[in-house]
């Protein structure tokens, strides 16, 4: 079970708690993370340009699982919870393209 987690910027590194473990994990101009309980998920946004321009997805364990520009046309604003508690990522699109914001869940 994911627990603890701490996002230290200035370091651009996230550590949590995994049952006895304790996981350090380096991300290149980290932004933001949340975990999700439900999948023991961490999900990450990093490279802000002025938003973040990467999403990184970790097990409980710190293993990279997935990682991901943002859609075509869009950039990745935050990070949420849905009503069953689960992370979604939703991006930004330009006024141009689409009035207003979408959520983006990776399929994992």
């Amino acid at each position: 079970m994911i627990e603890n987690l701490i996002c230290i910027k200035e370091k651009d590194l996230l550590q949590w708690a995994c049952g006895e473990s304790n996981i350090l994990v380096s991300v290149p101009f980290l932004s933001y993370a949340l975990v999700d309980l439900t999948r023991q998920l961490v999900f990450v946004l990093s490279e802000p340009k002025p938003l973040p321009t990467v999403l990184t997805i970790f097990n409980a364990q710190g293993e990279k699982l997935f990682w991901s520009a943002p859609p075509e046309g869009a950039t990745f604003y935050y990070l949420t919870f849905n009503l069953s508690k689960e992370v979604i990522v939703v991006c930004s699109y330009p006024a141009k393209k689409m009035a207003g914001m979408i959520g983006f869940i990776p399929g994992i």
